[in-house]
């Protein structure tokens, strides 16, 4: 049964978007303020929407397992082939195993919390409407309804049916109140029909605040990227649109973003290189989340310190995936090798080699603007906008433009190889594959089901909630 555990949060885990900390309350103990004092002023809120996305950055959600680490390993991006490997049995999709089934739990369960606390702060923010000063209220409310959207479909893409398979089917518990009761599996469609209701809300909220913050005087509005935005929630109407398979309004929706895609400006040469090579790619990141123990995440995962778990694969496979380019910045930039075997170690949130800080570290992208191009690349129904979309991309990842006379079958298949180069340490992969329904995934050697696609919910949800 979804556990739900109200967030108070301690001044040691706010985070610093960026230009400073919000202070606490300084007259009660910092780890037990009571929802009336949380919830008494602007501050408040604000502190409250911090600490929801303080358990973002968790472990158990994207700061590790659900971006560079399980999701990665579902979608095969690394050799775990050996027996004593730590991820070998996610390798193997082996959701019976302690260790997987752990995760896989944790993600279900930190999640639902999270939302627990999104919606605490949209029940008691109605009541409130005369703390905020002008635009507060509908910028902090947004950004919850946002988050709200953005956690369940998350959960959706990860335990939810197969699309391809139809949306006929229950599929888990949409949680828009905040009360202890056990929820319905709510039918797919209704799900996902209830995800999009809550994320026109926030887009509507946030069409006030369409700039991209760097350092502003209030801590809040710095560092837009750090938040759900507006063109975040654009970008996140359009994954959600395609993933159902309507594509005029995941094309609507990213023509929004591409409109206005000045203000993400791709990543070039002369930022992956210097004293603070731009690895996440910054600039292009709608939304992501700040974690400040980033460093000690990617040694875990992707150093040979690891102890022999780590994450990486053979110069071949990368070789090949890359189709032997020696000018794609993502081979170029974001691999690299120890010298004394044939792996290749993911760089992406590697630091050792940044000698100036240049904001970019110990961020993870969550969505990004080349997938907005991607959606809309294959969401159009014209030819020629399909390809135009697809070499903006290329153009920005210092390869070669696509011919203007490829099939529909040739450009899918481009976009399918641009998912697998552009999404390593992300955690998109595995559902690009889910969406398409893909039966042969390269790395593993069985054709995908809905027994691998289908992540279980944890025992007790099926147990208290198996209507």
């Amino acid at each position: 049964m979804m556990k739900y555990t109200l967030l108070y949060i301690s001044a040691s885990i706010l985070i610093c978007f960026g230009a400073g900390c919000t202070k606490w309350l300084d007259v009660h103990p910092k780890t037990n303020i009571s929802e009336k004092l949380l919830f008494e002023d602007e501050q408040g809120f604000k502190d409250a929407l911090t600490g929801i996305y303080v358990k973002l950055a968790s472990s158990g959600l994207y700061a590790r397992e659900f971006t560079m680490g399980a999701m990665d390993v579902f979608a095969q991006q690394y050799d775990v082939s050996g027996s004593t490997h730590s991820y070998y049995e996610f390798g193997k999709y082996n959701y019976e195993n302690a260790a997987v089934r752990g995760r896989i739990d944790q993600f279900w369960n930190v999640s639902y919390n999270t939302i627990a606390n999104i919606n605490n702060l949209l029940m008691n923010i109605e009541s409130k409407k005369d703390v905020f000063s002008e635009g507060y209220y509908e910028l902090i409310k947004g950004e919850a309804l946002g988050l709200r959207a953005f956690l369940h479909f998350d959960l959706f893409r990860a335990f939810g049916p197969i699309p391809a398979q139809g949306l006929q089917e229950r599929s888990i518990p949409y949680v828009d109140v905040f009360e202890m009761t056990v929820k319905p599996n709510l039918i797919a469609n209704d799900f996902i029909a209830r995800c999009l209701r809550d994320l026109d809300q926030a887009i509507d909220l946030l069409s006030e605040h369409r700039s991209v913050n760097y350092g502003v005087a209030d801590p809040f509005k710095s560092h837009t990227r750090n938040h759900m935005n507006y063109w975040a929630a654009n970008a996140l109407k359009a994954r959600i649109a395609l993933y159902i398979g309507d594509k005029e309004t995941a094309l609507e929706s990213a023509r929004v973003v591409i409109a206005n895609a000045s203000q993400f400006p791709f990543i070039q040469r002369n930022n992956l290189i210097g004293t603070a090579p731009n690895r996440t790619f910054l600039s292009e990141q709608l939304f992501g989340i700040y974690v400040p123990t980033l460093k000690n995440i990617n040694d875990a995962l992707f150093r040979e310190s690891s102890g022999g778990n780590v994450l990486t694969n053979t110069d071949a496979f990368i070789t090949t995936l890359f189709e032997g380019s020696s000018t794609d910045f993502r081979r170029v930039f974001l691999w690299k090798t120890d010298g004394a075997t044939d792996q290749l170690y993911p760089v992406k949130y590697w630091t050792d080699d940044i000698q100036t800080d240049a904001l970019n570290t110990k961020r993870i992208p969550l969505i990004r603007l080349s997938e907005v191009y991607y959606i809309a690349a294959e969401a159009s129904d014209v030819l020629l906008d399909k390809i135009s979309y697809l070499n903006t991309v290329r153009a920005n990842r210092g390869i070669s433009a696509l011919n203007e006379d490829l099939t529909e079958s040739q450009i899918d298949e481009e976009i399918f190889k641009e998912y697998r180069k552009e999404f390593y340490q992300e955690g998109q992969l595995f559902f690009y594959y889910k969406r398409r329904n893909v039966l042969r995934i390269t790395g593993y050697g069985l054709e995908m089901t809905a027994q691998e696609y289908v992540l279980p919910r944890p025992n007790d949800e099926i147990e208290f909630n198996n209507n």
